[in-house]
Order: C-alpha cells, then sequence, then structure tokens
C-alpha cells in the first residue's frame, strides 16, 4: 500500500529525474597546466648557510661543542641567529629542538632587507624541527609503552613459572591413600 507522501515522493523524484534527463550534459572544464616556474636567487650568504647546515650534520659531537663555542663569541645578526638555531638543533640533545625553534621565530616573522631571504629560510627550517619534536615524543611514546608491556610480560613469565612449580610439586607428590 503506498501513502499519499509516497506518492507525492515518487511523483517529485520522476520530474527531477526528467528535467535532469532534458539538460544537456555538464561539460568539464578542462584545465591547462603550466609548468611551475622556479626563480633562483643567487645569494651569497643564503649559498655559505646552506653549506653550513650541510657541514654541520657531518660534524662529530666534540666538533659541534668547538662551533657552539666559536658562535657564541659572533654578533647577533640574523644570519649568525640562523647559524646558531641550525646548530642547535644539531646537537640534538633534549630541549635542543625547542630552543632552536625559540632562535627561529623572530626570525621567521622578520622584515627588511636581510630577512627577505633569511625569512623563509627560517620559518621552514622551523617547521622541520617541529616535525622533528613531533617524532621524538611519538618514539618517546612509543617506546615507554613498550616498556610498559615488557614489564607486564615479565610479570605474566613470573608467575607462569610459579605456577609451573606448584604443578611440578603437585605431580611428585603421592595422591592421598595411596601406597607409599
Amino acid at each position: 500500500m503506498m501513502t499519499r507522501n509516497s506518492l507525492a515522493g515518487m511523483a517529485v523524484c520522476a520530474l527531477l529525474l526528467g528535467a535532469c534527463a532534458a539538460k544537456p550534459p555538464i561539460q568539464t572544464p578542462v584545465l591547462v597546466q603550466t609548468p611551475p616556474r622556479v626563480v633562483v636567487v643567487m645569494d651569497p650568504q643564503l649559498t655559505e648557510l646552506l653549506a653550513y647546515q650541510s657541514a654541520l650534520r657531518l660534524m662529530t659531537p666534540s666538533e659541534l661543542v668547538k662551533a657552539q663555542l666559536d658562535l657564541a663569541k659572533a654578533d647577533h645578526a640574523p644570519h649568525n641567529t640562523l647559524r646558531r638555531a641550525m646548530l642547535q638543533a644539531a646537537l640534538r640533545g633534549p630541549g635542543d629542538l625547542a630552543r632552536a625553534q625559540a632562535l627561529l621565530e623572530p626570525l621567521a616573522t622578520a622584515t627588511g632587507k636581510d630577512a627577505q631571504l633569511l625569512a623563509p629560510l627560517a620559518q621552514l627550517l622551523g617547521s622541520q624541527y617541529a616535525e622533528l619534536r613531533r617524532q621524538e615524543e611519538s618514539i618517546d611514546k612509543l617506546n615507554t609503552q613498550l616498556r610498559d608491556a615488557q614489564r607486564r610480560n615479565d610479570l605474566l613469565n613470573e608467575k607462569l613459572e610459579a605456577l609451573k612449580n606448584i604443578e611440578r610439586s603437585l605431580s611428585v607428590r603421592p595422591a592421598a591413600g595411596a601406597p607409599k
């Protein structure tokens, strides 16, 4: 049995389907893609900063500490602050990435002649350091979960061994009423 509402609904659907069928198909717009354009700015200071970051990856911990001491003597120009942040992140001790990000924050929003090229680099490094921090936090969380699971496993193994000892002791004893 069909109700008046369901008949009305079917009539509306039929009208809509008929109206849609009567219209010409919608033309899909064709997107013309132009290749991206890359602008290369040859700035000696920026090139030196990128080389400095690459060199940091190859340094030993003692070389990093020496570089930190040398950089402490340098002025607080924006490019030296960027170097300090790169060096701080390369140390990779507890809190070093956070300190590196803190050094980059004012540079990422700076305006002016020096900041024109340094600000985008500071923003990029800041986002990389933020991602590294998230990854380190995830790894720490997983390591904690792993240690907890290992502790639970050790406790369960201890209980299992205790149950096996009880079972062995019961199987060695003669049953009650059995001849000795």
